[in-house]
């Protein structure tokens, strides 16, 4: 008996939305739009370091004399 071949059907599916003019078309691409935003926040918000409590922030002054 031959191992099963993996199935390939979630990619063939985004290419028939992708490629199928219609209702489906423009619900899949608004869902894909607002996944990407969030793709987008969640990595903004993992690489924008959060400010440290009690450190100032901003520029440091230091006077000479």
């Amino acid at each position: 008996m031959p191992s099963p071949e993996p199935r390939r059907y979630p990619l063939l599916g985004l290419v028939a939305y992708a490629l199928v003019p219609g209702e489906r078309r423009v619900r899949a691409a608004r869902h894909f739009r607002r996944a990407g935003v969030e793709v987008l926040r969640g990595v903004g918000a993992f690489v924008t370091p959060e400010p440290r409590p009690g450190e100032p922030s901003g520029r440091e002054r230091i006077e000479i004399d």
